[in-house]
């Protein structure tokens, strides 16, 4: 199929991860700055660099210390459009919880999906990635990233019950659930993420693959997004360094630990067959490639722009194509 430029987007991760500085490899060395009210009057400086940077579209992310509202507002000057968003659940038992015989305190535990929902629609869009949260203690974290660590196959059962739950909440309000795989999470390896896929009906829940997480675990991605293509409504890209993975994977290394290396890198830049997996999806594909860098190997304006060299060295932009046509 022929991808152009317009299917392409950035999350905003460059400015974010090096701003709170290198890891040390303890819990919460590198984290996400979206939460401090000093980020607000930097984002507009961060989306007109992506603008700048050669990108025509961002990942919605409405920052917690503000309305929707003035986030819209901020997207509005930048000149770019957005494109799906990120939303997780988690279990309840994970974090403290009994939901039994609650049916008030379960339908509350959902809250956060609807709020996703509203900003969705809100931007015009009908479309969010949908990923299960991080656990509490954050075993394949702290222990060992990327191979499925402490698998549980019954909690892996209760998580596809709680995402599929999510997807309904989410359908209910006009916006259809892609779901997100995550080193990480309890949806990591490919055997996981396709037991959700195999649980939950494509009615409810579309594939939004992370390609780059999906390669860190070892999965073969190109032959992945051939197998799922026709379920894939949008997907995220990112590239890094596989030897560097597998030995991880061997090792059991802990991800704060992979990332303190030389590990994510620009499009390009490192192993992961992006161009081979994207040529995968089905003609007429109209769904976000979300660019991810989630520790830049340069200067945060530098990856962006190293990011969209790669999209224009390799991806026609719409008009020339509509020219071609």
């Amino acid at each position: 199929m022929t991808l152009t430029q317009d299917h392409f987007s950035l999350n905003t991760l460059q400015w974010i991860t090096v701003s709170l500085g290198e890891s040390t490899g303890e819990p919460g060395s590198v984290g996400w700055e979206f939460d401090r009210p000093s980020f607000l009057a930097r984002q507009p400086e961060v989306l007109r660099q992506v603008r700048d940077a050669g990108f025509s579209a961002v990942m919605l992310e409405v920052l917690p210390t503000q309305t929707l509202q003035a986030y819209a507002r901020v997207v509005a000057d930048s000149g770019l459009r957005v494109t799906p968003g990120y939303v997780h659940i988690g279990l309840p038992e994970e974090f403290g919880r009994d939901h039994t015989g609650d049916d008030e305190a379960r339908f509350r535990w959902f809250d956060g999906i609807r709020r996703r929902a509203e900003e969705s629609l809100y931007m015009g869009l009908d479309r969010v990635f949908l990923a299960a949260d991080m656990a509490p203690g954050r075993p394949r974290i702290d222990e060992a990233a990327a191979r499925g660590h402490a698998f549980d196959a019954a909690r892996l059962d209760r998580v596809t019950d709680t995402i599929g739950e999510a997807a309904e909440v989410l359908k209910a309000e006009g916006v259809t659930a892609a779901l997100h795989n995550h080193v990480g999470t309890w949806i990591e390896t490919e055997v996981e993420y396709d037991h959700v896929l195999d649980a939950v009906p494509s009615t409810i829940l579309a594939a939004g693959p992370d390609l780059g997480h999906l390669a860190w675990t070892g999965a073969d991605v190109v032959a992945w997004v051939a197998r799922h293509a026709d379920r894939i409504s949008d997907l995220h890209i990112k590239d890094m360094d596989l030897a560097l993975a597998a030995e991880a994977r061997e090792k059991g290394t802990p991800y704060f630990d992979v990332m303190a290396q030389r590990f994510f890198l620009e499009p390009g830049l490192g192993d992961v067959p992006l161009q081979a997996a994207l040529a995968a999806l089905p003609d007429g594909f109209d769904g976000t490639i979300l660019v991810e860098v989630d520790k830049p190997s340069m200067e945060p304006f530098a990856s962006a722009r190293a990011s969209w060299a790669w999209i224009a060295e390799n991806y026609p932009s719409a008009a020339a194509t509509e020219e071609a046509a």
